[in-house]
């Protein structure tokens, strides 16, 4: 901890620093300092995934265990003290790993059998978009998102007006598909070549590759690697909740897709790779949807299944989830270049 300068009133306050675990991608940021900013007590809160650590100022800082009671339900845990990462058993990973394992080979399974394509380079794999907003709805990376829903959801009650979470749902998916259909539109502009699709394609794998393995939580230098929108934006974005107006959640559910997600940003490089605005719109829509039924539910009930005691398990399958889709992916774009690969042969 260290002292900062005294305030308007001559009060001395000093700045404390306590260690996080359980930071996965840049919306943690976001949470936590929105989580934390409303505990007696705590101002100027700033995370840091880099560091995996939380900072605030206070003139008594509160207990521990009232630090961390908001944030026991997103999963995360604070500590004075950095604790020292234990080294990871490959029991604990077994159980994820075969889950996973399953649903990807129930995929590949469908597009065999042509029920579904996932890997032919000429079609979109909206399937697979869909499977990850189901995936990105359930982690932490949409804690902010239902942070806004239930926000919304609240603040009408007493109402018992339906009619704002409407206007946020039917938002949310119609400026998807438009922002989508404009990402599609610059992607267009760039003469998408097949090296050009490529090299995007690349781009996706790494960031989608770089998630999973912070779902995993292996390695700390990877939350370094990953891509982050200004934190600002999602502060912006946030403190429209506090305007009464109508019109606010329509408003807040377009902002969504400016939100730090990383599951959002992959989605939104994959629209750019698509390289025509109905291919952006569709894959960012159909991303969109895949998120709906669990913001859905969060509307009339705070229901997070990424807590508690599976969490982990819930985490690691979809961290290698997404590594396995993320190979998927490369793969077709090898297939595209005429590069051919093992997963060809499925």
């Amino acid at each position: 901890m260290t002292n900062t300068d005294k305030n308007g009133d001559n009060k001395a306050q000093t700045r404390y620093t306590l260690h996080v675990n359980g930071m996965h991608c840049a919306s943690c940021e976001l949470l936590l300092e929105t989580k934390l900013t409303k505990v007696r007590g705590l101002k100027d809160v700033k995370a840091s995934l880099k560091n995996s650590t939380v900072s605030f100022t206070a003139d008594n800082p509160p207990a521990l265990e009232e630090i961390n009671s908001p944030l026991i339900p997103h999963g995360y845990a604070l500590s004075w003290e950095k604790q020292r990462r234990q080294p990871v058993r490959p029991q604990t990973m077994l159980l994820p790993f075969l889950i996973a394992a399953v649903v990807f080979l129930a995929f590949l399974l469908l597009q065999k059998l042509g029920l579904i394509d996932l890997v032919n380079p000429q079609e979109m794999s909206l399937p697979f978009v869909f499977l990850i907003g189901i995936v990105a709805s359930l982690s932490t990376c949409m804690a902010v998102v239902g942070g806004l829903v239930l926000s919304i959801s609240s603040s009408y009650a007493r109402e018992h007006q339906s009619r704002p979470l409407l206007l946020f749902h039917l938002s949310r998916m119609i400026s998807f598909f438009l922002l989508g259909g404009v990402v599609g539109l610059i992607g267009s502009a760039f003469l998408l070549t097949p090296t050009v699709s490529f090299i995007l394609n690349l781009l996706l794998f790494l960031i989608m590759v770089i998630m999973g393995i912070n779902l995993l939580e292996i390695f700390d230098f990877t939350k370094n690697l990953q891509l982050k929108l200004p934190k600002s934006w999602g502060h912006a974005i946030t403190a429209l909740k506090k305007d009464s107006r109508i019109i606010t959640p329509a408003l807040l559910g377009a902002a969504t897709f400016f939100l730090p997600c990383g599951f959002t940003q992959s989605m939104q490089i994959l629209a750019l790779s698509s390289g025509n605005w109905l291919g952006g719109a569709l894959i960012m829509l159909v991303f969109a949807l895949g998120t709906l039924p669990v913001l859905g539910l969060i509307s009339f009930a705070s229901v997070q299944v990424s807590n508690g005691h599976y969490a982990k398990i819930f985490f690691r399958t979809a961290g290698f989830l997404i590594i396995f889709f993320a190979l998927l992916n490369l793969q077709a774009a090898l297939n595209a270049i005429g590069i051919a690969t093992p997963l060809a042969l499925f």
